[in-house]
Formats: C-alpha cells, structure tokens, sequence
C-alpha cells in the first residue's frame, strides 16, 4: 500500500530542505538535498506507518532545526508514526525529532510493483 518513492518537502525553526525516501518492503533509504541519509524500517500498524530511522548528517551540515553544522559526521535515531493521509494525501506530518520539531509535507511520485 505504501510502497514507493516520495518526493518530501520540509520545515524547521530555522531553514527548509527538500529530498526524497523510497519506501519499500518494510525498509526505508533516503537522502536530502544537504547530503542528509535515511535509513532505517517500517511496519504499517492499520492505515498508519511505525517508522524507525537512523539520519546520519555529514560533516558541515546544519539542520532545519537550527542546530548548527558540526565539523565531524553524526548520526540519531527518529522513530515516529506516521498516519497514512500524510504519505498518500500529502497532509503535514509534524515529527518531534531529537534536534527539535519539523513539519513535512510527502509526495508519492510513483508506486513501486513487487
């Protein structure tokens, strides 16, 4: 049902990004235009995703959120649920991430067939 790649727009405190996720077969990869990597896996629980991933930030990267670019690559854990509207009807899905809340908005560009 949710298999794909979504294109995902998203808002900080401090700034915006945009980047894409392929959501397939219970695992998630991704990256972000500012060299952010998803990975991680998810399971649907009824018409919602259980969403366990790791971001990894690369060195000289700061975050919508406002924390500021670190000279050394890091990561940290995101584990959220996310409702079904907000992938496939593009509804804001606010996550409360460690570094602080982001709003984003998912786009399915394609299905995926397995």
């Amino acid at each position: 049902m949710f298999d794909g790649i979504y294109s995902m727009t998203f808002r900080g405190h401090a700034d915006w990004g945009m980047g894409m996720l392929i959501i397939q077969g219970g695992v998630i990869t991704g990256a972000d235009v500012a060299g952010g990597l998803y990975d991680g896996v998810y399971e649907q629980q009824g018409s919602d995703l259980l969403v366990t991933l790791t971001m990894t930030v690369p060195p000289g990267v700061a975050l919508v959120q406002g924390t500021p670019a670190q000279p050394k690559q890091y990561s940290f854990p995101i584990q959220t649920k996310l409702p079904a509207r907000c992938l496939l009807e593009g509804e804001v899905a606010l996550l409360e991430l460690p570094p602080g809340p982001v709003n984003v908005i998912f786009r399915r560009l394609r299905t995926l067939s397995t």
